[in-house]
C-alpha cells in the first residue's frame, strides 16, 4: 500500500524517512524492519515494522508475514539470551483513524522482554478475546482490534475507541515504567540511556 501521507515509519523508496528512525533501526529486511522503540519502556523494547505501508499486520500478505515470524522467532532467543525474559507482543491494530489506541497508525509490533500475564485485565475491560495467531489464521468480522502474544497465548480483542497507547500504558505499569508516553519521554535520560543499550545489544544480532 502506497502512503499517501508523510508517515514516519515508513521504510519505502516511496514515502517519506525520518532520519531517527535509521539511527535506531537494528534489523533491515526485504519486507519489514527492526527498530529500538523511541521511548523503550524497558532495555530490550522493539518494534517489528513493516517497510511498505500498512495500517496493522493482520492485512499484511503472505511474504510479509513469512519474514515477521522469522524474526519473532529469532527475536525470542535473543531476548532471552540478553534479558534472561520472555518476550510480549503486542499491537494497536487499527483499521480506521483513531482507533485501537494506536497513535502511529502503521503497522509495527512491539517487541518487549518481560513475564507478565495481562490477559485478565484485558478479558475485564475488553470481554473474551478470541484465539488467534495474526500472522497465520483469519478472523470473523474483523475490526481494529489490539493483539496480545505471550507464552501461553496469541489473542486478538476487536475494540474500536481506545485511549492512545492502551497497552503501552498498562505494560508499563506492569514492568514499573508509569512513563509510557513516548511523545513526552522519549529525550529523558533515562529512556535514552535505555535505547542505546538495547541498540548496541541487537545490532546485527537478527540473522
Amino acid at each position: 500500500m502506497k502512503c499517501e501521507l508523510k508517515c514516519q515509519l515508513c521504510h519505502s523508496k516511496d514515502t517519506v524517512t525520518v532520519e531517527t528512525i535509521g539511527q535506531r533501526v537494528v534489523y533491515r529486511g526485504k519486507y519489514i524492519y527492526v527498530a529500538v522503540d523511541i521511548s523503550p519502556l524497558c532495555v530490550g523494547h522493539v518494534l517489528i515494522v513493516t517497510n511498505e505501508h500498512y495500517f496493522n499486520f493482520y492485512e499484511t500478505d503472505k511474504k510479509v508475514k513469512e519474514e515477521t515470524f522469522f524474526v519473532k522467532e529469532r527475536l525470542k532467543e535473543l531476548e532471552k539470551q540478553f534479558y534472561h525474559k520472555n518476550v510480549l507482543f503486542f499491537e494497536h491494530g487499527s483499521i480506521k483513524s483513531g482507533e485501537a489506541g494506536s497513535s502511529v497508525e502503521h503497522a509495527h509490533l512491539h517487541v518487549v522482554p518481560c513475564d507478565i500475564d495481562i490477559k485478565v485485565e484485558l478479558d475485564k475491560e475488553l470481554g473474551e478475546p478470541i484465539n488467534c495467531d495474526i500472522l497465520k489464521e483469519e478472523f470473523l468480522n474483523i475490526s481494529s482490534y489490539i493483539y496480545l502474544e505471550d507464552s501461553n497465548h496469541k489473542m486478538i480483542y476487536p475494540v474500536d475507541k481506545l485511549p492512545s497507547q492502551y497497552l503501552r500504558k498498562i505494560v508499563g505499569e506492569k514492568i514499573g515504567n508509569s512513563k509510557y508516553d513516548w511523545h513526552v519521554n522519549s529525550t529523558t535520560e533515562d529512556s535514552l540511556k535505555r535505547l542505546e543499550e538495547t541498540y548496541q545489544d541487537l545490532k546485527g544480532k537478527i540473522k
